[in-house]
């Protein structure tokens, strides 16, 4: 006996329709439970890449005398760099290896990457 009301799959008596209603219930909690769960996680990607620190693009890598000489110019992912580096802009970068006795680094090619081979 067919009464009308939602699709054919649907049995048609009230036993397995309280059934189902039942296996629903249970099938949205927890979709709901595993969305909040994700969506918890995309926020803390998004909080970790929002506090990432900034790209060092130039290190200059500075003598351990008194005067504390630049010494070498290395680019920012260079593992050559050591304890004794600051963080570089671009322009201090070129500046350092024009003006003064500082040399670029042998590994990372600063002067290359900086485009000073080229000219």
């Amino acid at each position: 006996m067919d009464i009308g009301g939602g699709p054919a799959w649907l049995p048609p008596d009230l036993d397995r329709l309280r059934t189902v209603e039942t296996l629903l219930s249970v099938l949205l909690a927890q979709t709901r439970e595993k969305i909040s769960v994700l969506e918890q996680a995309e926020q803390v990607r998004t909080d970790a890449a929002r506090h990432k620190a900034p790209v060092v693009e130039w290190v200059i890598q500075y003598g351990i005398s008194a005067q504390r000489r630049p010494e070498l110019v290395h680019t920012g992912d260079c593992r050559m760099a050591s304890g004794r580096s600051r963080p570089a802009t671009r322009r201090q970068a070129l500046e350092t290896l024009q003006n003064t006795p500082a040399r670029a680094c042998e590994i990372c090619r600063a002067d290359s990457a900086l485009g000073l081979l080229d000219l």
